[in-house]
């Protein structure tokens, strides 16, 4: 009976979604489509992925350092456009949206794993023939990055050469998800809230996470929100939610990873955190509980104003952090 009432809303509820709400489309947005038309798909396991390569606009990209570049949740790959250009200026990047995510394939059957999309990850960079790489990881990225780390112990088939963090619940004692989030991962509720609630209520949700003096346009807020949902299926946002459970899972094995990866004969990985402070779920309390866990805590808190996305909310300073991190490696 609770499964066909599930069913019975819904239904009445993506209906009532659609009559309410325009048709998703990011390509509407000149900034998605510009980027869209500079990216390139690869595929993994009969699915499109979609990424952003360097070598696009940069033909000497191949003769500089590789740098893989991991988005948060619930956005995508445009995140770092802001701070593209000074980092092509010495790294060949590549920056991929995740299965499910912008403007990837969303398929209903997909394992949305953080393992599942390492498997990803680990491919294209193998694609791209990139086999030493450095990382810079936000928000659902830092467990990618925390679980590629735990990879170079088990085996390491490439080398990891650094990692910088930017906000993320590296550590799931210290994460601080909003009430809705929780709610968002469990199977039934989640689908309902996705299919009934509007767009508007999903933009609201991200901009609670930027700084008071930093909040997103409409406009940027629309380019996100149909990015997350272009193509999506019913339950999209309750799968991808299930991160917050592997990050319990797997806390161990990943946060020991981030200290034994620096103590390496060969090839130590040099590790930073930098971190908006005024961020409610990983501000500046993540921070403190980096420099309790971590060996040698190399943390770097950006201005009091500053939330949960330093790529979008403090590019400039974030990648003086950034740079200074490389120039001392």
């Amino acid at each position: 009976m609770d499964y066909v009432l599930f069913i019975f809303i819904l239904i009445i509820g993506i209906i009532i979604k659609k009559l309410c709400t325009k048709a998703i489309n990011p390509y509407q947005f000149t900034k998605v489509r510009l980027w869209a038309e500079e990216g390139n798909y690869f595929n993994f396991c009969g699915h499109p992925v979609f990424y952003y390569d360097s070598i696009v606009r940069d033909r000497s990209a191949m003769s500089k350092p590789a740098l893989l570049l991991l988005h948060g949740y619930p956005t995508s790959s445009i995140d770092w456009i802001y701070m593209r250009d000074e980092l092509e200026k010495r790294f060949h990047i590549i920056a991929p949206d995740y299965i499910g995510y912008g403007l990837s394939a969303k398929p209903i059957l997909f394992s949305y794993t953080i393992l599942s999309q390492v498997n990803m990850l680990e491919k294209l960079m193998r694609s791209l023939k990139l086999n030493q790489f450095h990382i810079m990881a936000h928000d659902v990225g830092v467990s990618m990055a925390q679980e590629i780390l735990a990879r170079q112990i088990d085996d390491r088939k490439y080398i990891i050469q650094s990692v910088v963090f930017l906000n993320g619940g590296l550590f799931p004692e210290s994460h601080r998800p909003f009430f809705i989030m929780k709610m968002l991962k469990k199977d039934i509720l989640g689908a309902i809230i996705q299919n009934i609630a509007p767009l508007s209520v999903f933009a609201s949700g991200i901009n609670r996470v930027f700084g008071p003096s930093t909040k997103r346009s409409k406009l940027e807020l629309d380019e996100m929100t149909h990015l997350l949902f272009y193509n999506a299926p019913y339950n999209l946002i309750q799968r991808l939610q299930c991160y917050l459970n592997e990050r319990v899972k797997h806390r161990d094995r990943w946060v020991n990873a981030m200290n034994k990866v620096q103590l390496f004969k060969e090839n130590p990985i040099s590790i930073r955190l930098i971190n908006g402070p005024i961020d409610p779920i990983s501000g500046k309390h993540m921070a403190h509980r980096y420099r309790q866990l971590i060996l040698n805590p190399d943390t770097c808190l950006l201005d009091a104003h500053i939330g949960h996305y330093p790529n979008l909310e403090d590019p400039a300073n974030t990648l003086k952090y950034f740079f200074d991190f490389h120039n001392s490696l």
